[in-house]
């Protein structure tokens, strides 16, 4: 793990999205409200094309890195920082925001302050997922990303049944957050055991430091099945797809274009699942290959009984996510690579062509 201690622009980066959403809460005139959101969104880009220029891409460790002591009880620190992966999703990222927000420029007539300022939160919340490297830290914007996306969907949702999306899709990711969490804190209890130390003393949540952990094979499985459910839900695979069609077709189509451009829960198995339990991921890459192969397939067959532009788009995006699964499952460097490209794509195709899809 690289240190670093120049500029912190990665702490920069994630507090200038609250601070713009406070700034869009303190102004009366919308019109206001909405070149704020724009210039946020234009300030993090900035901020993340200097991380580019400073980026050592020769280097496989994690660079820009800020830590801080957070709950030191619990060994738990505000840890983030940047590698060759997670650097790629951050000016995407801000993009797809910046296509939303220009997307809903005119369209939001409704509390469009809040609106806006929950775009914000949503934005540093979804930054924050990249460059965590403490998993209490990534747990903690994981879950809390929920709260602004129920708010979006609900009140500004299309459909007549825009609250039921709204509840289905945040129950579900609470249901899936529970083995997330449960994964890892088996991670931070093994670190206290192979130190042979006590709790919480022994315990440690740091990523870098948990990559070098030699686990049982017993406890090895448990936490590869319990990361890999909880990133499941996000991604969404095949049996945990049916919040993606719901909030497509009920929620605004600027979430719409978020939740199928940003999968977090395809980056969390590449991030998380694999690295941390590699053997039983490799094991078990039957396991995802199969899922890969059944989201593909199904997936497609949905896309193809659609009349609905919207519903089309989000059931192709359920057998295109399949692809990523497929090529994690192939173990060699070409197919992560493939993966991290499809990811990239979904970005800027998926996300635009939903948000196209809102101007017809």
């Amino acid at each position: 793990m690289t240190a670093f201690t120049g500029f912190p622009v990665l702490s920069l980066l994630l507090l200038s999205m609250p601070a713009t959403a406070l700034l869009i809460g303190m102004v009366a005139d919308a019109r206001k409200a909405r070149w704020i959101a724009l210039g946020g969104s234009v300030l993090a880009l900035l901020l993340v094309i200097r991380l580019l220029l400073g980026f050592d891409a020769a280097s496989g460790e994690f660079q820009f890195v800020e830590q801080a002591s957070w709950i030191p009880s619990l060994n738990v620190k505000y840890l983030v920082g940047v590698d060759g992966i997670s650097i790629l999703f951050l000016p995407f990222t801000i993009l797809l925001f910046t296509g939303v927000i220009l997307a809903s420029w005119n369209s939001v007539r409704t509390l469009p302050r809040l609106y806006f300022s929950l775009l914000m939160l949503l934005q540093g919340l979804t930054l924050g997922i990249f460059v965590s490297m403490d998993l209490i830290l990534f747990f903690l914007f994981w879950e809390l990303s929920l709260a602004p996306l129920y708010f979006l969907i609900s009140l500004w949702g299309l459909g007549p049944n825009r609250r039921y999306a709204a509840v289905k899709y945040t129950l579900m990711m609470l249901a899936g957050g529970v083995p997330l969490l449960f994964g890892f804190l088996l991670l931070g209890f093994a670190h206290a055991d192979s130190l042979g130390a006590v709790v919480p003393a022994g315990l440690a949540f740091d990523y870098p430091g948990l990559l070098a952990l030699k686990l049982p094979h017993h406890l090895e499985s448990l936490v590869f099945f319990l990361l890999l459910l909880g990133f499941l839900v996000k991604t969404p695979a095949v049996p945990f797809h049916t919040w993606l069609p719901v909030v497509s077709m009920e929620g605004p189509v600027a979430v719409a274009a978020l939740m199928t451009g940003l999968k977090l829960g395809a980056y969390g198995i590449i991030r998380f699942a694999v690295p941390l339990a590699p053997n039983l991921a490799q094991e078990f890459h039957w396991l995802l290959a199969g899922l890969g192969v059944t989201g593909i397939l199904y997936g497609a067959l949905l896309a193809l009984a659609q009349t609905n532009l919207r519903q089309m788009l989000a059931c192709s995006s359920i057998s295109h996510v399949g692809l990523v699964l497929l090529a994690i499952a192939s173990f060699n460097q070409a197919g992560i690579q493939g993966a991290l490209f499809q990811l990239l794509n979904f970005t800027v195709v998926a996300g635009g062509l939903f948000l196209l899809t809102g101007f017809l």
